[in-house]
């Protein structure tokens, strides 16, 4: 790569950046930011023409958009595929300020179309493989589940409870999406496992079971910080509660001892 100070009007924005909303959003904190101490990290561009195409930077460029710059610090790099600029346009937003949920999951659903492979879009990206199958579920989403998210009409941790009770049936998902939202947090952990014991029964008849009064234990585990410390690891890179995490792994764990009957 070289440096080099370009001309702010002869850059665009490239189709392959993944940060696609709320790009505006803190964009005057940031501006006021590098008035105050100049721009500490150059964009990313790669020359096309005479205008350069922007891969890594976008709200950085933006930023100085808006205090009126004529010229910007820019890296510049040799021609790259629509692919490359997504992962490094994603390792960016994901180590810089949070992308939002939607962006996402664009971004990895085009990433697993390329590769097809969690564990190489984690290398590629620098980031764990739970993280990405934590997200690939809802890169894979049914359309109406994904505008759901997209509209803030769902969070990402009830959209996968949908999937996980509506199994392959994506009408099915959608319908169970639309009552999720309203149930309380117990009520949702029992749709989910009432659906994984019951496939065949309707969306809407699992909701009903779900909402009755259920007989249920509480179990007080007491850990050492190391395995605190692992399961907050695993809740944040899976997208669970701490709770969901440690009834998943008692269950797993009781299952494959034989201590619970298959039907």
């Amino acid at each position: 790569m070289e440096y080099e100070e370009i001309p702010i009007n002869k850059i665009f924005v490239s189709k392959a950046n993944v940060r696609t909303r709320q790009v505006e959003a803190g964009l005057d904190q940031l501006a006021a930011n590098i008035r105050r101490v100049g721009l500490l990290h150059p964009i990313i561009v790669f020359r096309t023409d005479d205008k350069y195409e922007l891969i890594v930077g976008q709200r950085r460029y933006l930023a100085c958009k808006k205090l009126g710059w004529d010229r910007i610090p820019a890296l510049i790099t040799g021609p790259i595929d629509e692919t490359k600029g997504r992962i490094m346009s994603l390792s960016e937003g994901i180590h810089r300020r949070e992308l939002p949920h939607a962006d996402l999951i664009d971004a990895i659903e085009a990433l697993y179309m390329k590769y097809g492979s969690p564990k190489l879009i984690a290398e590629e990206l620098g980031i764990t493989e739970a993280t990405v199958r934590n997200w690939l579920p809802l890169s894979l989403a049914p359309e109406p589940i994904k505008e759901m998210i997209k509209e803030k009409k769902i969070k990402p941790t009830d959209a996968k409870r949908a999937i996980a009770a509506g199994g392959t049936n994506e009408k099915k998902i959608v319908e169970i999406a639309k009552h999720i939202t309203k149930m309380t947090t117990p009520e949702k952990r029992r749709l989910v496992d009432i659906a994984k014991e019951k496939p065949e029964v309707p969306a809407e008849n699992l909701v009903e079971e779900a909402k009755k009064p259920h007989v249920e234990e509480r179990v007080t585990i007491h850990l050492t910080s190391k395995y605190a410390k692992a399961l907050d690891t695993a809740s944040k890179d899976l997208g669970l509660d701490r709770e969901d995490v440690a009834k998943t792994a008692v269950i797993d764990w009781l299952s494959m001892r034989g201590f619970v009957s298959p039907a």
